[in-house]
């Protein structure tokens, strides 16, 4: 029964890391040809191609952690393989997070509208900004790096106390590891904060706007922006809560209640993130929107060219 179980999620898992590699896939393709053709590279455009990269590394170090704990958990007592499966993972997170913290900054300062001296002066320093945001990324995760050597320094006096006992190493080795996985979590508190500033004062800017127009032309464009930002936003915090609490039910499926559906359902929702977004990003992004309406259209021409031929030869 759980061998049937794991090769039912495992199916799941992997149609999730298709759709995932897919709309990734596709906002890269979208945006380097579209660069190819005007040799311009927006900004905007840049960092939706670095969060779809960051996102299909992170896509494919969540495949490769299911498949060492579920299909091949042997490996795991390997040294090496665990220190460099964090390592890979926190890297991945801090460089999708990141890239997300920009876009979001981003359509803060491109869209709203504020007579404060502060926000013009963050608009106009908007490249610095994001370079600072991507400066306290890389001295974060250094800094975890730095804690994840003081906790696997522990691992091996752990080792080397049990040594003896196989299973009671590799149970303390996990949960050292996963301690350490939910303790680092806190520093993404951050820059869940700062998208949740930049989601309240784009509501505030839209709210003044909104007040200055009297209610006479509430569909203009500006409008618009707002809200087209604003669903991004929300689109984003939500998914990126469900994906840190699926990393606390991860920690309690692992060392707490050791259940295999815990495991599969919090590994189901941890791939939400990174599979699901990408395709809301293609809906509010006029550019991409259109480049997927034409490829739909151009699949249902050669699906229609195909269906007489099939005819005749039946």
């Amino acid at each position: 029964m759980a061998g049937t179980l794991k090769n039912v999620f495992m199916m799941i898992f992997a149609g999730e890391f298709i759709m995932g590699i897919l709309g990734n896939g596709f906002i890269i393709l979208v945006n380097c040809i579209d660069w190819i053709r005007s040799w311009k590279f927006f900004l905007i455009d840049f960092i939706l191609t670095c969060l779809a990269i960051s996102r299909i590394f992170l896509l494919c170090i969540i495949m490769l952690g299911i498949g060492l704990d579920i299909i091949c958990k042997e490996i795991w007592y390997n040294d090496n393989q665990p220190i460099t499966f964090e390592v890979l993972w926190t890297g991945c997170n801090y460089f999708c997070t990141t890239c997300t913290v920009c876009l979001s900054v981003f359509y803060f300062l491109k869209i709203a509208n504020s007579s404060n001296p502060i926000f013009f002066w963050l608009k106009r320093r908007i490249h610095r900004l994001l370079l600072i945001i991507v400066l306290g990324a890389v001295f974060c995760f250094c800094l975890s790096l730095l804690l994840k050597d003081i906790v696997f320094k522990n691992m091996i006096k752990t080792k080397v106390n049990t040594e003896s006992n196989v299973t009671l190493n590799f149970t303390a080795r996990k949960y050292d590891l996963l301690t350490s996985h939910i303790f680092l979590n806190i520093l993404f508190v951050i820059p869940f904060a700062v998208s949740l500033a930049s989601f309240v004062l784009l509501i505030h800017s839209l709210w003044n706007h909104i007040r200055r127009m009297k209610g006479i032309d509430s569909g203009d464009l500006i409008t618009e922006a707002h809200v087209r930002a604003m669903k991004f936003m929300i689109s984003f915090l939500l998914f990126f809560f469900i994906y840190y609490l699926s990393n606390i039910i991860i920690y309690f499926a692992y060392v707490v209640l050791d259940s295999l559906v815990a495991k599969i359902f919090a590994n189901i929702l941890v791939f939400s993130y990174p599979s699901g977004h990408p395709f809301l990003l293609i809906l509010w992004n006029c550019k991409l929107k259109q480049a997927s309406l034409y490829v739909l259209r151009k699949l249902k021409w050669c699906m229609n060219l195909r269906k007489p031929a099939y005819i005749k030869h039946t």
